[in-house]
């Protein structure tokens, strides 16, 4: 199996675990609470109900567990058979009651962690891992990061109690950054900046951080993330045009 060449210095197997295993048991803690009539309500996933969400998250802890297997035998093993198998999994779990879900997403994220700990051991986080077989491959060490995201995004989806004001800051950090270096390459997406309040700094997207020509949006982190994760409408940010004055949030396209 060939190797991918580095590991970044900030990676942490052990610290990344314990904060997918703190969301996760939140996660748990909102199905636990939920009531039947809103699994078949609306989430904030177009197309979506909560039900088809828990689904997604339970098959997603099973197909990163797939991918950890590779890292951890060499063997490789696809996140999924197919795209349209993954989708009628999820379609096919998405009106179970509520019980069934919650000991689904339990049992998935336990098996998760099995995985984790093999994939722990044999130490090769930057195995190329698939996500279809004829997918382009990523190194390992990228999985707990997808999952703490699948984990804490998807939660924001339920459309309960849980918002992106209850990101951490470590996670919404490494998101933030991810964001912006993937709508970096995405011909799409508008040039833009952003000004974090609670850094006092400016990011360019397509677009040098002191351009004056450039739209700016100003906001707590957060709430920016959501908003270009497309989990927020962007109340709460304010944009500054280049002529002066505030004007609309510039038209993000859909995160993919």
């Amino acid at each position: 199996m060939t190797e991918s060449p580095t590991i970044p210095a900030s990676f942490d197997a052990a610290a990344d675990l314990e904060q997918i295993t703190e969301a996760t048991a939140h996660l748990l803690a909102t199905v636990a609470a939920m009531a039947e009539e809103e699994l078949r309500e609306p989430s904030l996933c177009e197309g979506w109900t909560r039900g088809h969400v828990l689904a997604h998250i339970a098959r997603n802890a099973d197909g990163l567990s797939n991918m950890l297997n590779t890292a951890a035998t060499g063997e490789v093993t696809p996140m999924y058979e197919s795209d349209d198998k993954r989708n009628a999994d999820i379609e096919a779990g998405s009106s179970r009651p509520v019980q069934e879900q919650l000991a689904d997403l339990r049992e998935s994220a336990g098996r998760f962690v099995e995985a984790y700990a093999a994939a722990q051991a044999a130490g090769h986080w930057n195995a190329p891992v698939y996500r279809t077989a004829d997918a382009t491959p990523y190194p390992a060490h990228q999985l707990p990061g997808k999952r703490l995201g699948e984990v804490l995004i998807h939660h924001v989806d339920l459309d309960l109690d849980f918002t992106p004001a209850h990101w951490s800051d470590p996670f919404t950090d490494r998101w933030f950054t991810d964001a912006l270096a993937r709508f970096q390459t995405r011909p799409e997406f508008p040039a833009l900046r952003l000004d974090v309040e609670e850094e006092d700094q400016v990011y360019g997207v397509k677009a040098d951080p002191q351009d004056p020509g450039v739209v700016i949006v100003r906001g707590p982190k957060r709430a920016l993330l959501a908003w270009l994760l497309g989990r927020a409408s962007g109340d709460g940010l304010v944009a500054v045009i280049p002529a002066g004055g505030r004007g609309p949030l510039p038209k993000l396209p859909a995160w993919a």
